[in-house]
This record gives C-alpha cells, structure tokens and sequence, in this order.
C-alpha cells in the first residue's frame, strides 16, 4: 500500500516541482539536468507534499497498529472454552480492526498520525539546519556536543508521542473513544499503575530479544548450510 501511495506522490511531486510561471528553465549541459524557475507559491506547494508523504506514512503505521492491536483485543475478549470451526480457542479478527479504523477511528488515527508527522518534520528540519549549522562553525566539537543534545532530546520526545499513541490507539480499540480523551486516560492509567506497566514493558523487550536472537541464529546457520 505505502508503495504504490509512494509512487503515486512522486508522480505528483514531479509535476508540481515542473511548474514555471515565467516558462524559464534553466539547463545544465554537464549534467542533463534542467530546473524550473519556481515561485515562492509552488516552492510552499512542495514543502506542503513532503509533509503530507510524512502524514500519510506516519497515518499508514498507525493503521497497521491499530489493526493489530484489535486483533489481539478480539482475541481477548472472545470465548476460549468453545473451539471455533478452525479448532483453535480464541477468534483474533483482523478484518474487525480495517473496518473500526475506517469506519469509527478514522480521523483519531489522523490526529494521532498528525501529531507524529509535526514531530518527524521538526526533526528532520532541524538535523539539516544542524548539519549547515556544524559546518558553517568549522565543525566545532562544542557546536557538535550541543547539536547531539538536541537531537537526543527530540528523539526522546519523538519515542514518547510515539509510545503514547500506541496506548492511546490501545484504548481507543477498547473503549471506542475519540484519540485525545484515550491518551489521556491512557497516560494516567500509566502513571497509577507504573510498576506494573514497567513490568509487562521488560518482559515484552525480553521475549522480543529472545525472537530477535533465535532469527538471528537461525538465518545464520541456514545462511552457513547454503553456503
């Protein structure tokens, strides 16, 4: 899906970075190359598609997270003492999760999708101000401690929207709240319980480690074999 919405945007991105109200356009015979004499409105209309392409992958995880997580709420909450006509305990609808994301959550995992969008713009813009920025100092150290710190800060506070939007979506799919009521009450469920929330979060790094490790081996002596 993301691919061909990704193809799609460069069509789109190709056609609009073409636009010349002048018709001048510049040609480089070195390189093949011509560029359009652009005004300031189509110079906004590009910066406007780049952060929509971000929206819209931004929006595009967060569907895929809300489905899975109402695949495992179905499952949850369904009856485990009556086998289904599979025989497994337990019914996990997938389908359930495309059909709530459109038809109820729609524009909460816009919102919350948005929200994460601002965040990967602010920091995408400031590690290319920040590279000119180091290099105009004569790549100073002190200039590149300061510009590390900053960049620290902003992903710690990209991992933080990024983990209360993944609980928020948690709550949405149980209690079908709207985004901002559900990250609301998610954090302070988080604050009230935090132990227990520390507990399941390093058990969950703890099995995710042990998968990570056992592909890992696996691919290795599969790779070993062929070889």
């Amino acid at each position: 899906m993301w691919v061909g919405v990704f193809i799609f945007w460069i069509w789109g991105l190709a056609g609009v970075a073409s636009i010349s109200p002048s018709g001048v356009v510049a040609i480089n015979p070195e390189y093949q190359t011509r560029t359009a004499d652009r005004s300031e409105g189509t110079n906004w209309m590009i910066a406007g598609m780049f952060f929509g392409m971000i929206w819209i992958s931004a929006f595009i995880i967060a569907m895929n997270e809300f489905v899975i997580i109402v695949s495992s709420a179905t499952w949850y909450f369904s009856r485990k003492d009556v086998p289904d006509a599979d025989g497994i305990p337990g019914d996990s609808d997938v389908w359930k999760g495309m059909w709530w994301s459109f038809r109820y959550q729609l524009g909460s995992l816009a919102l919350g999708s948005g929200i994460l969008a601002i965040v990967w713009t602010i920091r995408g813009i400031f590690e290319y101000i920040g590279n000119k920025v180091y290099k105009a100092s004569g790549e100073n150290k002190c200039t590149k401690c300061l510009l590390g710190c900053i960049s620290c800060c902003l992903d710690c506070f990209d991992r933080f929207i990024r983990y209360l939007n993944r609980n928020a979506y948690i709550y949405m799919a149980i209690s079908s709240e709207s985004f901002c009521p559900s990250a609301l009450h998610s954090f302070l469920l988080i604050l009230k319980n935090a132990a227990k929330f520390a507990f399941v979060e390093g058990l969950s790094d703890a099995f995710m480690f042990l998968a990570k490790f056992f592909i890992a081996i696996s691919t290795t002596v599969i790779g070993f074999y062929l070889i």
